[in-house]
């Protein structure tokens, strides 16, 4: 198996979302799958995330390679998270190592389908905002409590508004 900026190229693809009228295509890798999968947020605990990294060198296309796990720095509530900016920052700095580009992040709701809010809009519009001259169309993944594949949803801000993912197994 070949080594491309330490990632091995040879990925277990759990799934594919497209976004309407967006001529591209991300894969999600089965490790990203699992991290999204085990921090499902329940009925009394408060809501964790992370950040989203691609490998712009993947063969296969874009491909989400990295899901941070939750982490201890962060400060959270039951409706509302803030990831710890340092812990974002070394976490940055160790995915540019191994090649990879940071996309966007990924929470919690404590619903069974999760939509986003207008809390999430804001959150997001900021991130775009502080990120925008290295990351033009951020990416929101939303984890909610249904086992099914509704149940952990996207979008792509873009031009001011958020468009969400089509998912294809």
């Amino acid at each position: 198996m070949a080594e491309s900026n330490g990632q091995s190229c040879m990925t277990d693809i759990a799934w594919r979302w497209t976004w309407p009228g967006v001529d591209s295509e991300l894969l999600v890798s089965q490790s990203v799958a699992n991290v999204l999968g085990n921090h499902r947020q329940r009925r009394v605990t408060t809501e964790r995330g992370g950040q989203l990294f691609v490998d712009p060198t993947s063969p296969s296309g874009l491909l989400l390679a990295l899901a941070t796990p939750p982490h201890r720095a962060d400060r959270a509530g039951r409706f509302w998270l803030k990831l710890d900016e340092e812990r974002c920052r070394q976490e940055v700095l160790s995915a540019n190592a191994l090649g990879l580009r940071l996309v966007g992040y990924w929470h919690t709701h404590p619903e069974t389908i999760p939509a986003i809010s207008s809390t999430d809009e804001g959150m997001f519009s900021k991130f775009t905002a502080h990120y925008a001259q290295d990351l033009p169309h951020p990416i929101a993944i939303i984890v909610g409590n249904s086992l099914k594949p509704e149940g952990i949803k996207a979008w792509s801000f873009r031009e001011g508004g958020h468009v969400e993912a089509i998912r294809a197994e």
